[in-house]
């Protein structure tokens, strides 16, 4: 693999590990405890990171690489596009977002108080120059989505002019 590709490799690698251990800090160090749906916008860049970490080892190409990260900034956006959605009162929470205690058993009651509370995916609990984490998340995945494109639409271009 050339130079130029590995430092492209090292600089998204930089940016999705940036963005976990962001999240992460938020989470442990901040005491801000995230939603479901904050969980799962997290799925994405865990496999952005397998995706860098295969083409290092030269399993997948670049044009995979960016072909995978692609449909993954956009699954990002989706999610993420969701939330706020649910934010602003536009959509409903998911049923993982709410917390139903209703329960016939006093033992099944018990049990689900017990459990850690659930976050409601509609209160932000956490902003960044007046923009929730999602608002933030949706912004930089559209942005990857762009990026990727481009760079598709760049090497396709560079293929039939070769």
């Amino acid at each position: 693999m050339s130079n130029f590709k590995n430092q492209i490799l090292i600089v998204l690698a930089i940016i999705y590990s940036s963005i976990l251990v962001s999240a992460y800090f938020i989470q442990y160090v901040l005491n801000v405890p995230p939603c479901q749906l904050c969980y799962y916008q997290r799925y994405p860049y865990y496999f952005a990171t397998i995706v860098i970490i295969l083409a290092f080892f030269k399993k997948i190409n670049l044009k995979q690489v960016f072909i995978l990260l692609l449909f993954t900034s956009f699954v990002s956006a989706s999610l993420s596009f969701y939330h706020i959605g649910i934010e602003q009162s536009f959509f409903d929470e998911l049923g993982s977002c709410t917390s139903d205690t209703k329960s016939n058993n006093t033992e099944n009651l018990l049990k689900e108080l017990q459990k850690q509370p659930v976050i409601s995916c509609k209160n932000i609990s956490f902003q960044i120059f007046g923009l929730s984490l999602a608002t933030i998340n949706f912004i930089l995945s559209i942005i990857l989505v762009l990026l990727y494109g481009i760079f598709l639409k760049y090497e396709k271009q560079n293929r039939r002019n070769n």
